[in-house]
């Protein structure tokens, strides 16, 4: 079995490390879970992604070294602390039964949880029915999650491998997620004194103009995912404008454009281009330009027979007595390495659950509860123990 303490201890040592993404990035990190996997006789492989950014790979051999792998997928990057904590962000405080810190739940809990397995395999000598590989990556809080791009464009995976990321769902089966499109809205206008703005045209008027129509059209759109929900949009950053009495001449706004099938990301940037090339035609010499930001992001739903869903479900249902709960505050909102591998490689086999709730992620006083932790230690070790080595459907 995985100890829990081991895991509640590995969980607070990670927290005390700062893996801020942007910020000091993941290189303590990666190199204190290297030294931690080396202790217990682990070959670690480093992957290089960016200068000081590596990807770390650890396996477990099975007896059947062709039977669809159990790969977990973990990041190592946080986002930045913020403002607001009343608990030391770095301190691993518990209280209560939950464990507070940046990263606590995303996704350094989840994390501990695959050192933990990978420990428990290899002090009680246990070879699993497959390979067991736990992947940890850099990069996965930024709009290029380049390490997941590594693992896939380094011929890393399998196409049957079966994919977990133990991201923060409270502890719910997360088999879809929902699609994103970052992009920024750039309009251009002409610059005047504000006294004589009918001379000008302003940009910030314009941008104003398009994204109220922008919030109008998305909340019209038609498609309701069974699970997904609908799409939203929302304006993340804004800026233009050099002083209070001159008409703005630029204006821009950084969009996060969330979407649910049959909309692809394209969609959503054609919705965009749409809209202000409507609203612009009604300036008087203005322009805009769009520019993408980030990944390229569609909507993916893992399969229901997917072995790495059917023997998490099964072994959920022994933990607990009932099955995993799907959607709702799962936090299919939020884009993981797994969807990512899904979008880049096509896979139906990969898929979420993990300690925490999306809900506590990235905010002040981050938490995640103990109980999620001893819940998702039984999951991953009867997983491994249960884990199909015949051929069976819901493969890539």
């Amino acid at each position: 079995m995985i100890d829990l303490d081991t895991v509640v201890a590995d969980t607070r040592s990670l927290i005390a490390i700062d893996s801020t993404n942007p910020g000091r990035l993941e290189a303590d990190c990666a190199d204190w879970i290297e030294r931690r996997l080396r202790r217990l006789g682990c070959d670690v492989v480093r992957h290089p992604v960016a200068p000081g950014r590596d990807n770390l790979q650890v396996t477990v051999a099975g007896l059947d070294r062709d039977a669809p792998r159990f790969v977990l997928v973990s990041h190592m990057d946080t986002v930045p602390i913020g403002e607001g904590w009343t608990k030391p962000p770095f301190g691993g405080v518990i209280e209560d039964g939950l464990l507070y810190g940046r990263g606590a739940c995303d996704m350094k809990a989840g994390l501990a949880l695959t050192l933990g397995l990978v420990d428990a395999l290899v002090g009680t000598g246990t070879v699993p029915p497959a390979d067991v590989v736990a992947f940890y990556t850099v990069d996965e809080e930024a709009p290029g999650m380049r390490g997941a791009h590594q693992l896939v464009e380094s011929g890393l995976l399998r196409p049957d491998d079966q994919i977990l990321a133990p991201e923060p769902s409270g502890m719910r089966l997360r088999i879809a997620q929902m699609g994103l499109r970052w992009l920024t809205l750039r309009v251009h206008g002409r610059m005047a004194h504000a006294g004589r703005a009918h001379l000008g045209t302003n940009a910030a008027h314009v941008l104003a103009h398009i994204m109220a129509q922008l919030e109008t059209v998305f909340a019209a759109l038609p498609f309701d995912d069974d699970i997904l929900g609908r799409a939203r949009f929302t304006t993340g950053v804004v800026g233009g404008g050099v002083a209070v009495n001159v008409v703005p001449a630029l204006a821009e706004a950084e969009l996060d454009l969330r979407i649910v099938p049959p909309l692809v990301p394209e969609d959503a940037v054609r919705i965009v281009d749409n809209v202000a090339a409507r609203v612009v035609s009604g300036y008087e010499g203005a322009s805009y330009e769009i520019e993408l930001l980030g990944a390229r992001r569609p909507p993916v739903r893992a399969s229901d027979d997917a072995p790495v869903v059917r023997t998490l479900r099964a072994a959920y249902e022994r933990a607990t007595g009932s099955p995993p709960g799907i959607g709702g505050a799962d936090g299919h909102e939020a884009y993981t390495d797994s969807a990512m591998i899904a979008a880049l490689t096509g896979s139906t086999s990969a898929t979420v659950l993990g300690p925490g709730a999306t809900d506590q992620a990235h905010t002040a006083d981050e938490f995640v509860p103990i109980a999620d932790l001893e819940l998702g230690a039984r999951l991953l070790w009867d997983m491994v123990r249960s884990w199909p080595t015949a051929p069976a459907g819901g493969r890539p």
